[in-house]
């Protein structure tokens, strides 16, 4: 028998651009990690240590790898654009959207060289942050071997059909 089961996390909050930047797209890692360190960063400043709580901050990029997360292999050619993902985690979804909202100036235009002109990636809602509320995490995964399959299973049988006096009333209100 399968078993599993979820439970409520904390709340989310995203935020969505596509980069069609050649410098952005050439050195894809090193931009995610620098931009990553800078939203840590700059939302530890803008909020004290016991108003953030536990707190994460999650970049996605959509068309690298976006969905495993794993380094692409090397010699991999940059693609044409990516789409990236912002996703703020915290105790509260006002708190995940407050580190949002302090995060959105560097997420939309944080240069991957310094000291040149500021970029400008493109987003596509206005306003960028969109709330997720909260999030279920999958806690339970687990196979137990039973010797009869209804060994954990309870079965209770309910007779919806209507009794006689019921059909009556029905067929006189009908």
């Amino acid at each position: 028998m399968k078993l599993e089961g979820a439970s409520a996390g904390q709340y989310q909050t995203m935020m969505l651009v596509g980069i069609r930047d050649p410098e952005v797209l050439t050195d894809i890692g090193n931009f995610h990690d620098k931009l990553l360190a800078a939203l840590y960063d700059r939302t530890r400043k803008s909020f004290p240590a016991e108003e953030l709580g536990e707190f994460h901050i999650s970049l996605r990029m959509y068309g690298w790898n976006g969905i495993d997360g794993k380094p692409v292999p090397p010699g991999t050619p940059p693609p044409p654009e990516i789409g990236m993902i912002f996703v703020a985690t915290a105790d509260t979804q006002e708190l995940a959207t407050a580190i949002a909202h302090a995060c959105n100036p560097y997420f939309f235009h944080f240069p991957n060289v310094m000291n040149k002109e500021i970029p400008s990636y493109g987003f596509m809602l206005s306003p960028a942050d969109v709330p997720c509320g909260q999030f279920f995490e999958f806690r339970l995964n687990h196979i137990v071997a039973l010797d009869d399959p209804f060994e954990l299973v309870r079965i209770e049988y309910i007779d919806l059909a209507p009794r006689p006096t019921e059909a009556r009333k029905v067929a006189v209100h009908g």
